[in-house]
C-alpha cells in the first residue's frame, strides 16, 4: 500500500513473513538460493513469476529479513526465527518493524496503540497526503500497524537502571496489601512519612499545615 512517500507492506511480519523466513533458513542455511521456482514452491505459490510471489519477496527484503538481491536470509532475519533469547528475538522483531519507515514513525509518536479517533488526521500531517485520502485508508493502515505490533514485547529495563525518584516512591506492594501502610506522603524539610490508619492521616494534615504556613511566612518575608 502506497501512503505518500511511504510504503507498507501487503505481508505483515506474524506470521506469514516470519514463517517464510523460517523456511528459507531452515532449507538454505546461510547460502543464497539460487532456484527461484523452488522457493516459490517453498512458499506454496506454483510459479516464481506469482505476483503474490515476487510481493512476498519485496515485503522480506522491506523488513530486512532477506538481502537486497538475490534470496539469502539475513542477520536479523536468522536472529528473529533462531535466536535462543526471548529478549533478543524481540529486539530483533522491533529493528523489522523500524525497517518500514511509516511504523517507525507511528511508534515515535503512539508508542504501539493508534489512536481510533481522527487518525486520518495524524495520517496527513505525516504523509502529507489529503484529508479525504487518508480517511478513505485509515483504518487499513491502522489494522496493518496493529498486527504488526501485537507480537512486540515491551523490553526489560535492567533493575540496575531505576532512577533516584524511582527508589524514592517504592512502595511495598505487599505491605500495603496486607493493610499495615496505606500511603507515603514525601516532605522536603520532615522526610518521609508512612501513612498507617486513619489516626497518621490526622497528623499529615498538621504537617501540610505547618508547611504552608511555613511558604505563607516566606511569602510575607519577601
Amino acid at each position: 500500500m502506497k501512503v505518500g512517500k511511504y510504503n507498507i507492506p501487503v505481508y505483515r511480519l506474524h506470521p506469514k513473513l516470519f514463517q517464510a523466513t523460517k523456511i528459507l533458513y531452515e532449507t538454505f542455511k546461510s547460502d543464497e538460493a539460487t532456484d527461484m521456482l523452488t522457493v516459490a514452491k517453498l512458499f506454496e505459490h506454483k510459479t516464481e513469476r506469482s505476483g503474490a510471489f515476487l510481493t512476498k519477496l519485496a515485503d522480506l527484503r522491506s523488513y530486512g529479513l532477506i538481502t537486497k538481491r538475490g534470496v539469502k536470509v539475513t542477520e536479523l532475519g536468522k536472529r528473529l526465527t533462531y535466536d535462543p533469547s526471548d529478549d533478543e528475538r524481540n529486539k530483533a522483531c522491533k529493528e523489522a518493524l523500524f525497517n518500514i519507515p511509516l511504523w517507525k514513525e507511528l511508534f515515535s509518536r503512539f508508542g504501539k496503540t493508534i489512536p481510533t479517533s481522527n487518525f486520518w488526521a495524524e495520517l496527513t500531517k505525516i504523509t502529507s497526503i489529503e484529508a479525504p485520502d487518508a480517511q478513505k485508508i485509515e483504518e487499513n493502515v491502522r489494522n496493518a500497524y496493529l498486527s504488526d505490533f501485537r507480537y512486540l514485547k515491551a523490553e526489560k529495563k535492567p533493575e540496575n537502571e531505576e532512577s533516584d525518584m524511582d527508589e524514592q516512591n517504592k512502595f511495598d506492594t505487599d505491605t500495603a496489601i496486607s493493610g499495615k501502610v496505606l500511603g507515603k506522603l514525601m516532605t522536603p524539610e520532615y522526610g518521609t512519612f508512612i501513612f498507617k490508619d486513619k489516626n497518621s492521616i490526622v497528623v499529615a494534615r498538621k504537617i501540610l499545615d505547618l508547611i504552608e504556613q511555613n511558604l505563607n511566612g516566606n511569602e510575607e518575608k519577601s
